[in-house]
C-alpha cells in the first residue's frame, strides 16, 4: 500500500475542519495498514466470486 507523507496532514485539516479530534500520524498509519488488509481480503474474495461466476456462465 502507497502510503503518502502529506496524508496524516490533509487528515488532521479535514478533522479540524469538522470540529473532531485530530489522529497522531503514527495511529493514523496503523489505520491505515489494518483497511488496507481488509480492503485486498474483500477485494479477493470479490475477484474470486467473478471468477467463478465467469466460468459457470461459460459452462451454460
Amino acid at each position: 500500500m502507497k502510503v503518502s507523507w502529506d496524508r496524516p496532514v490533509k487528515v488532521n485539516n479535514f478533522l479540524t475542519t469538522l470540529n473532531i479530534t485530530l489522529i497522531a500520524s503514527r495511529n493514523l498509519m496503523k489505520m491505515e495498514a489494518r483497511a488496507g488488509e481488509a480492503i485486498k481480503k474483500i477485494s479477493t474474495a470479490s475477484s474470486n466470486k467473478a471468477a467463478i461466476d465467469a466460468y459457470e456462465k461459460e459452462m451454460e
